[in-house]
């Protein structure tokens, strides 16, 4: 957590949608994703994307403002402002404009995680069984991972979303100190 904590500002929003190709494995009756030419397992596209890893293009930033994120020293955060950027609501749901919402950051090995204060009432509860990825949300149908981590000066938020084991989605923020 050490140097996440403080005021940022949002400085920046991009946004990626790779085209994903499903092949079946006919001997196995299971479906294969094919990434940027890379051939894999639905199951390892799925961890993979949620881990943050970059399979095929990376998002392109534009400038952005509005929005401010504050981290305190005991891993609460909470966010305040408008910006018309797209955002994965604290529910899932794809918005035009961001829904400022708050939580805690989870630190595992795999990174700093953004997870709501108490999950959503009809998603699976926040275990320490689930690995070194926390997601922000699992509904069933959705999942979010939302992390965040130092990239020089800036604060970079990585929201990946699988929707449905298939679809993905990953929103970019960058936030400068303010």
């Amino acid at each position: 957590m050490r140097g996440l904590d403080g005021r940022w500002v949002l400085v920046g929003a991009g946004v990626v949608r790779p085209a994903v190709a499903y092949e079946l494995r006919a001997e196995e009756e299971s479906l294969d994703a094919v990434i940027a030419g890379t051939r894999m397992p639905l199951d390892d596209m799925v961890r993979r994307w949620l881990a943050g890893e970059v399979l095929g293009a990376e998002a392109v930033l534009v400038p952005a403002s509005g929005l401010v994120l504050e981290v305190a020293r005991d891993a609460a955060f909470r966010e305040s402002g408008t910006a018309q950027v797209e955002w994965f609501s604290g529910e899932g749901v794809l918005e035009s404009a961001a829904e400022p919402f708050g939580g805690r950051i989870v630190s595992t090995p795999a990174g700093h995680h953004l997870v709501l204060s108490e999950p959503v009432a009809w998603a699976q509860p926040y275990s320490a069984e689930d690995g070194d990825v926390r997601l922000r949300l699992d509904d069933g149908d959705t999942r979010i991972a939302d992390t965040v981590h130092l990239l020089g000066d800036r604060l970079r938020r990585t929201v990946s979303v699988v929707t449905d084991e298939m679809y993905l989605d990953r929103l970019v923020y960058d936030y400068a100190r303010g």
